[in-house]
């Protein structure tokens, strides 16, 4: 993902209720590496994904206590880095590209298995799988990035991410994705962030 100075500051509409998907839906290894496919090999970093929870059609009594539409998980390992010598510890550049790999995944496995379509519904217009995988790389943008913190240093060679599509909303011809993720080894959380992605095939 690149970023952009796309913006979403007043949508045209905000949705978050819709129905029941049972998680959870486990990603097979074939499927993420087929989105996967852009990286090197030595930067596929992500092992594992699953989506973990779906909002369901009780959500508009629930969105007090759990607001996410859509919550993955996904387990990575940085043997080596792709760009540095080894640091002994994750840093901002791995945050970024462990984001990227699993909100790919995540996003192509709601379109190939239509769970964001149930929950947003028709009005929401999201594109089908064969439409994602055409545009996955020039048209989904990392728009902003906020309140990226790193507790404690984190140790790269086995550790966890959970991922949370938090509420979509539309302006224009784009449609964007308020999400969150945090990451996690052994010892706990070490480091956590906000993101807004926007998928944009209309810009290009």
């Amino acid at each position: 993902m690149i970023t952009t100075s796309l913006q979403c500051d007043r949508p045209d509409d905000i949705i978050v209720a819709g129905n029941e998907k049972a998680a959870p839906i486990q990603i097979c290894d074939r499927f993420a590496a087929d989105i996967l496919k852009p990286y090197r090999a030595h930067a596929r970093y992500l092992k594992a994904a699953e989506i973990t929870h779906c909002r369901d059609e009780s959500a508009a009594d629930a969105a007090a206590n759990d607001p996410a539409l859509v919550v993955g998980s996904g387990r990575f390992s940085i043997p080596e880095s792709c760009y540095i010598d080894d640091t002994g510890h994750f840093n901002a550049v791995e945050f970024n590209i462990c984001y990227n790999q699993l909100a790919y995944v995540l996003f192509g496995k709601c379109a190939e298995a239509g769970i964001l379509h149930r929950i947003l519904g028709p009005k929401a217009n999201l594109p089908s799988f064969a439409e994602f995988m055409q545009h996955q790389l020039p048209s989904m943008l990392i728009v902003r990035i906020d309140d990226v913190r790193f507790f404690k240093q984190m140790k790269s060679g086995d550790f966890r991410a959970e991922l949370r599509i938090e509420k979509f909303a539309k302006k224009g011809g784009a449609l964007f994705f308020f999400t969150s993720i945090t990451f996690s080894d052994c010892e706990g959380m070490k480091a956590q962030g906000s993101v807004v992605l926007a998928f944009s095939p209309t810009i290009h």
